[in-house]
């Protein structure tokens, strides 16, 4: 049986991400593991402090605590998933990385901080994202679990097909409608106009790039032929029209990481980045 990994704190971000993620193990036929981490070293202003062990023992407990509350709500989501819970004293994204690799997929909550309005992502969720092989969920604060539509971001190029593939299936588990996104240039249609086109040519520009997008998921198609397909195909940046789409409706964004650049092992590319730091709903990066 494969296994959903989602990673708790105590928090109520961390516990929005344990219903996402039982009911994705629910969805999915799959079993439902709970870790919780924590960490017993000092600060370097305090290099040869020894923690006391009761200290130790009551960090623990506390944790475990969090592990044995998410159990808990888990079973309210779905009573017949098998969950299995542990604590881990280390770092909490390097744990999550690791046991991620024996997972199918990786749910982790986001929380807002600092001040920059709408960036959600915590430092443990945007390592993971960034470094994990596998699936990863992120759950924001006020995701709700909805039977909205799954979007993803489509490319003319075979870069994006893992995270189609893995849409059509997610559209397919929830039957949901899919909205396929593509974006044949990062300029809105005002910049084109002041660049000398007409709305004729942007018309025709953007025809053919639904022809493109079509050929590009045609094989899927066939694959899931009870989903239903929305294509929406404009001139915008990126990011900014996966985002509106979903809006606050959408059950799940489907993002490929597209990692590039020189940073060994960090394979979130900026676009996956500014979906997963503003979106209002569940976001799964998918590796290619």
């Amino acid at each position: 049986m494969s296994t959903i990994l989602v990673g708790v704190a105590g928090s109520a971000e961390s516990i929005n991400a344990v219903r996402w993620a039982a009911g994705a193990a629910a969805t999915e036929g799959a079993a439902l593991k709970i870790v919780s981490a924590y960490t017993t070293t000092t600060s370097d202003y305090a290099p040869g402090l020894v923690i006391p062990q009761d200290v130790i023992d009551a960090i623990r407990g506390e944790v475990s605590k969090y592990v044995q509350s998410a159990a808990e709500v888990a079973r309210e989501v779905d009573a017949d998933i098998e969950i299995s819970g542990s604590i881990v004293e280390g770092d909490a994204a390097r744990v999550m990385i690791e046991f991620g690799e024996q997972a199918e997929m990786t749910v982790l909550g986001s929380r807002g901080l600092g001040g920059f309005k709408g960036l959600f992502l915590g430092s443990v969720s945007t390592s993971v994202a960034a470094h994990s092989k596998g699936r990863v969920a992120i759950i924001p604060p006020e995701a709700k679990l909805t039977e909205g539509p799954v979007v993803v971001g489509v490319d003319d190029s075979k870069v994006s097909d893992p995270a189609v593939a893995e849409a059509y299936r997610q559209a397919d588990l929830r039957n949901v409608e899919l909205v396929a996104v593509h974006t044949w240039t990062p300029l809105d249609a005002d910049a084109l106009h002041g660049y000398g086109l007409t709305s004729d040519e942007i018309e025709e520009m953007s025809q053919q790039a639904v022809e493109a997008v079509a050929e590009r998921m045609a094989g899927y198609g066939e694959d899931y032929p009870d989903v239903k397909v929305k294509r929406v195909v404009l001139p915008e940046e990126p990011g900014k029209a996966i985002l509106e789409t979903a809006g606050d409706t959408a059950s799940l964004i489907v993002m490929g990481s597209r990692g590039r650049g020189g940073f060994t092992g960090l394979l979130l590319g900026s676009r996956s980045q500014k979906v997963l730091h503003h979106a209002k709903v569940p976001v799964m990066i998918v590796r290619a």
